[in-house]
């Protein structure tokens, strides 16, 4: 590849063997808008149908650039709500369908249409489908509408406030760049290529976390395995209201010192510029009072909710064995109330020495550092990403 920051009308990046000049088109000139239907997710299913629907959450969260809409990820209409009125919008290969809503400025999120064959697949609830006017390279309109060159001409247009949309009217004020379907060809099988390391990489740790996963049962399982409790968790876990370290603004930034977190899946939330009454005491385990859902953290932070229960060692245990020993556990809330102190605290637990502990988390940690490496190694896989969509359009 090479860099090209002086001429316009080129990416800042492209490959060595191209040096024409890009083309640039307002989106009526080589896109037209097709029809879409309004189904909700309750009228879906994944067993069977005459149709496939492609839904924009799905486009928003599950879908990568490009879609093989043969496969299981696409769910059928269920056969009451399908009408032969759909086959006047029926999607081809090379279509690209937007998601029109998100909660977020992920708004404008699209993926291409490949491998239709004989499936019958339409556009969904809260999508723009898209037919190409003119001829591209298989794959390159996925990822250029995914790319920072044409997302960030959205934004200005993206209304809402708890839910961001953007209109039809608005994304025909857009313009697309292309090159020739060679260049195009090039720059979307590199990314793909990319886009396959990190699915094989997500598979990784998604072994990898099994194996961790079905280890702590095996270990933790065998120790505590007829044994009678000598203790409750009470007993040698303490907890801390999180009044003190609260943020007082959810107006979070994406790099800071110190971190924001939640105990669910989203965990790190952004950052804040607040420095007072930021918990720094030692390792922690954050549990939400309503979800059960928890994490380790073992830095500086701040939280959102006064949900959050922060628990900590008092004697005799490991805070990481305990941590381990939770996802044992296998807690779940099935009632919107507050579990710690009057269901969980009172748990009885049977107590292994500190050897046994160690033990066992010698061999918990060697698959917990190993998930830790990869998800460095993906995150590193992305950032990649993230900058050749930058610089290899325009």
């Amino acid at each position: 590849m090479k860099s090209d920051k002086t001429t316009p009308n080129v990416p800042t990046l492209r490959f060595a063997d191209f040096s024409d000049l890009w083309e640039q088109k307002q989106f009526d000139e080589v896109l037209f808008v097709l029809a879409n239907n309004t189904l909700s997710r309750a009228e879906l299913n994944y067993d069977n149908g005459d149709y496939k629907d492609i839904h924009y959450g799905d486009v928003l969260i599950k879908y990568p650039a490009y879609i093989d809409v043969s496969s299981s990820d696409v769910p059928y209409i269920n056969t009451e709500n399908s009408s032969t009125k759909l086959n006047n919008a029926l999607l081809q290969n090379g279509d690209v369908v937007i998601a029109d809503t998100a909660e977020d400025f992920t708004v404008g999120k699209a993926t291409e249409i490949e491998n239709v064959s004989a499936t019958k697949v339409v556009a969904g609830l809260h999508t723009i489908p898209c037919r190409p006017k003119i001829r591209f390279s298989p794959k390159y309109l996925g990822y250029y509408i995914n790319s920072p060159a044409y997302h960030d001409q959205l934004i200005p247009f993206i209304q809402g406030v708890k839910v961001s949309s953007i209109s039809k009217t608005h994304i025909r004020k857009t313009y697309l760049s292309f090159s020739s379907l060679l260049e195009q060809e090039k720059i979307a099988n590199f990314l793909s290529c990319l886009d396959e390391k990190i699915k094989v990489q997500n598979k990784i740790i998604e072994d990898l976390k099994v194996l961790k996963k079905e280890l702590n049962y095996s270990l933790i399982g065998r120790i505590i395995n007829g044994k009678s409790s000598n203790c409750k968790i009470e007993d040698v876990i303490d907890y801390e209201q999180p009044t003190n370290y609260i943020v007082k603004s959810d107006k979070y930034i994406e790099n800071g010192e110190t971190p924001v977190l939640t105990a669910n899946k989203a965990f790190l939330l952004g950052y804040t510029i607040e420095n007072e009454g930021v918990y720094n005491k030692s390792d922690c385990i954050i549990l939400d009072d309503f979800t059960l859902d928890f994490k380790y953290v073992n830095f500086p932070f701040k939280i959102k909710s006064s949900a959050i229960k922060i628990l900590t060692a008092k004697k005799d245990i490991e805070l990481r064995y305990f941590y381990e020993y939770l996802l044992f556990l296998g807690l779940t809330s099935h009632e919107h109330k507050r579990h710690y102190i009057s269901e969980i605290a009172p748990l009885p637990l049977y107590l292994p020495s500190i050897d046994e502990q160690r033990n066992a988390l010698s061999v918990l940690n060697s698959i917990s550092e190993k998930i830790k490496v990869e998800e460095n190694y993906i995150i590193a896989l992305k950032a990649q990403k993230c900058f050749f969509l930058r610089a290899m359009f325009i």
